[in-house]
């Protein structure tokens, strides 16, 4: 899982998503004008 932080229309937003969806959905973010200020690759607890 990845952890995404942004800012979007003066607003942050927060969002986990898995590791595989992660630069797609970073490209997507900043395709809508987001300004993705935090980027964390986040453990898995087994």
């Amino acid at each position: 899982m990845v952890l995404l932080c942004w800012c979007l229309n003066g607003e942050r937003h927060a969002e986990r998503v898995p590791l595989g969806l992660a630069r797609h959905r970073h490209a997507q973010l900043q395709s809508q004008g987001a300004v993705v200020y935090w980027s964390e690759r986040l453990a898995l607890m087994h």
